[in-house]
């Protein structure tokens, strides 16, 4: 990544060397930019995302920064250095309410804060006269102090095409409990060491749970945007882990919170000393609390063109394939489809996913998201376990099954819908030792009888299965591979269990197994990734619903039928006919069983050798209890 000062302007334009030729023809133009010299030579000329109303830290050469900070009652502005001489910032003249200042001699590692003076300064009684801050848009800071540190310009990528769209299936996880702890090396090292377990698995897609600087315990409370979270580790240590995501085929989603402010620990509360009547100041005035903290000040220019430098900064400066933004339906929606566009303008190829509730279509066909997570999907799921909701009734549980298979109505694409049948961190979390919500937040296997119970290993395999089969991306959290049971958290007992996997447990690996040999399935089918979806078989009494996938080209190979049994009764030998909705005289074979024996169900449950429909265009299986199959038409 490389900077370029518009002379004429007066601003600086990011130069990302991966981008190609096609790409900038499609940007519009800026004349008269003169490139910064390097070590490669002259660079060629282009631009992204204008940076002229931006702040921070930006390199400008290897030994200079031009700072600039939003301080609108600012008196007197400078940047403090741990060693070396202060530098004092000056109001623009053409932008009074912004100081800036070129420095040279620093180098990555600095470490610097904000000394200012306030005419308007409520903060007065607390802090006296001077006020000593972060700057808002620093790229790495001390957890504990106001120090910020200046993170290199640069890094040294390889090169990475991520997967399309529709053939993504995401493993979410806390890069704070997922790895175990180890003395002497941080979150982000330590989760670079597990990810090829990850992969192992058959996951082609990792999102972060929000690793920006916060103050709450799981990461949904930042205390600024720019910055990563600093107990986690560094900003070139996110960037060594991303790449070697990418080197292992793992395309990175990071959750990225734009809502509101951290209710504690809050960098950015009257910033620069302005905040009558608890307002919050400059970042959040004129706004309303939330359960979590302060809404931005959505209204303000400045304060939207900070949550916008959040979103380019992680695909400029660490190369993500895309960004979930938590909680959008506390965001103005005029403000989603503006960021929305602007990313797509610059950023062709990232996914943007929206976390919305109640989930709704319009956030993709409106708001210009390429995806929505759906949490119904889950709770579905659980009314046809536990028989509530409407569950006790063979129709309506036929009617559910199909509505979490062929996606919620109103989606227009499959990838349009993130599916986690079995919960995301929000179902499988507790942050109450057990008793959220009336202890209802549990990974999945203990809502269905806990990892001992082989019926509910069995449920597990089969709602997993039946995910992957369906259309929608999946996804699933952490732990739930594993057979994990209780809930997650963050501390020492909850975390992410690596003892499963080191101690070989049987019930883990038969899970995994499963896991693995289904999402390969998945991946190397393009019927299973396509658009076509008809369900083909309902038997509502016995809870047994079939469905065919195909690609364009359809014929052998080409066309998928998925079957699954939600019930305890068992069709032994060939006894159950179902329809394949693929005509008569077709030949089928089964090539994925959630009983299987290596799953952890029984040798004998398969259908085995070649399927001949009859003139009704039926099949004659074996059909298992809790179980979901595939057969491939020959």
């Amino acid at each position: 990544m490389y900077y370029y000062l518009n002379e004429n302007e007066g601003h600086l334009s990011l130069y990302n060397e991966q981008w190609d030729t096609n790409m900038m023809k499609s940007l519009p133009e800026i004349q008269n930019i003169s490139p910064i010299k390097s070590d490669k030579g002259d660079l060629p000329l282009t631009h992204a995302w204008p940076l002229g109303a931006s702040c921070g830290p930006i390199w400008i050469s290897p030994s200079k920064v031009r700072f600039r900070l939003l301080a609108p009652h600012g008196e007197k502005v400078s940047i403090e250095f741990e060693q070396g001489p202060s530098a004092e910032l000056h109001p623009e003249t053409k932008a009074p309410h912004f100081w800036s200042a070129d420095v040279s001699q620093i180098k990555a590692g600095d470490r610097y804060r904000i000394v200012l003076s306030s005419h308007w300064n409520d903060c007065y009684h607390t802090e006296g006269a001077q006020l000593i801050r972060r700057d808002p848009y620093a790229r790495e800071v001390d957890f504990d102090t106001p120090w910020c540190i200046l993170t290199a310009p640069s890094f040294d990528w390889g090169k990475f095409n991520p997967p399309a769209y529709n053939e993504l299936i995401i493993y979410e996880l806390h890069v704070g409990s997922f790895p175990p702890q180890i003395d002497g090396k941080s979150a982000f090292e330590l989760t670079s060491e597990g990810l090829p377990y990850i992969r192992e698995l058959g996951f082609n897609c990792l999102q972060f749970m929000p690793v920006t600087e916060f103050g709450g315990i799981w990461g949904y409370n930042p205390r600024q945007l720019l910055a990563v979270h600093g107990k986690w580790g560094s900003a070139h240590q996110l960037k060594q882990l991303i790449d070697k995501a990418h080197l292992l085929g793992l395309a990175v989603v990071v959750d990225i919170v734009l809502n509101h402010g951290s209710a504690k620990l809050n960098s950015l509360w009257n910033w620069d000393g302005y905040g009558p009547n608890h307002c919050g100041g400059i970042y959040f005035e004129g706004e309303r609390d939330t359960p979590w903290g302060r809404r931005f000040a959505f209204h303000k220019w400045e304060v939207k063109e900070y949550l916008k430098a959040a979103c380019r900064m992680w695909i400029e400066e660490y190369h993500v394939d895309g960004l979930r933004i938590d909680s959008v339906h506390n965001m103005p929606w005029d403000l989603l489809q503006e960021m929305t566009y602007e990313i797509k303008m610059y950023y062709p190829g990232k996914i943007l996913i929206a976390e919305i509730t109640p989930e709704n279509p319009t956030v993709v066909t409106e708001a210009g998201f390429d995806s929505c997570w759906l949490h119904a999907a889950h709770f579905d799921s659980l009314k046809i376990m536990e028989g509530q909701g409407g569950g006790h009734n063979p129709q309506i549980r036929i009617s559910l099954l199909k509505s979490m298979i062929d996606m919620h109505r109103g989606f227009p694409r499959s990838c349009s819908g993130i599916n986690s049948l079995l919960g995301s961190h929000d179902q499988c979390g507790d942050r109450h030792e057990g008793h959220q919500d009336g202890g209802c937040h549990r990974y999945y296997i203990s809502r269905v009888g806990g990892r001992n119970n082989w019926h509910g290993r069995a449920k597990v395999r089969m709602w997993y299965a039946l995910q992957v089969m369906s259309r929608g991306l999946p996804m699933i959290f952490m732990g739930t591979e594993t057979l994990q049971d209780g809930w997650w958290h963050v501390d020492d007992y909850h975390r992410f269990n690596w003892g499963l996997i080191e101690e070989q447990d049987i019930f883990a690996k038969q899970m995994m197994n499963c896991v693995k040999d289904v999402n390969a399935l998945r991946l190397k089918n393009p019927a299973l990734v396509s658009e076509n979806l008809r369900f083909v078989h309902e038997d509502p009494e016995n809870t047994v619903l079939g469905w065919v996938r195909w690609s364009d080209e359809g014929g052998a190979g080409n066309v998928y039928l998925c079957v699954a049994h939600l019930g305890d009764n068992e069709w032994a030998g060939k006894e159950y006919a179902i329809y394949t909705g693929w005509g008569a005289d077709q030949r089928w074979i089964q090539v994925f069983n959630s009983q299987a024996e290596s799953y952890g169900g029984w040798a004998e449950s398969g259908t085995f050798g070649e399927l001949v429909c009859d003139w009704e265009g039926k099949i004659r299986i074996y059909l298992p209890k809790w179980s979901l199959l595939i057969f491939m038409l020959q």
